[in-house]
């Protein structure tokens, strides 16, 4: 995740996710509230919820991503991303970009994220990387 543009009461955040197999980049609105609210959501994961999920955008809108954590046994993490490309015009569903991936984490790489996507909200700009398993 990458701030790449913001205003007082919004940010525009690229969201890029990638595994073995497929990459693929968006770029939607969210805020610093949202993203921190996940932040604080991770803290722990997952021994206080058993899935977290957040959403950036609008669902066969302009564009979206969505993540989704949950535990997957053998103290591992996996989170399915949604990610749904910026498009010009609305006529066809089928004009637009979509992905859906997940990537398999270890929860020191959620930790990582956690510090970094809290620092990203606060200051409203930077960067947030999650390491997935090679």
């Amino acid at each position: 995740m990458e701030v790449v543009w913001k205003d007082e009461h919004i940010l525009e955040v690229e969201f890029t996710a990638s595994n073995a197999f497929f990459k693929g980049t968006t770029q939607a609105y969210d805020t610093s509230e949202s993203l921190s609210d996940l932040a604080n959501k991770l803290v722990d994961f997952p021994d206080k919820e058993a899935s977290i999920f957040h959403q950036a955008g609008a669902k066969d809108g302009y564009a979206y991503c969505s993540m989704r954590f949950y535990p997957i046994g053998g103290g591992l993490i996996g989170v399915f991303i949604q990610l749904e490309e910026n498009v010009s015009t609305a006529y066809r569903k089928e004009e637009k970009s979509k992905l859906a991936l997940e990537l398999i984490v270890e929860p020191n790489a959620i930790d990582n994220f956690y510090k970094q996507l809290k620092t990203m909200a606060h200051k409203q700009e930077g960067i947030a990387l999650l390491v997935g398993r090679v």
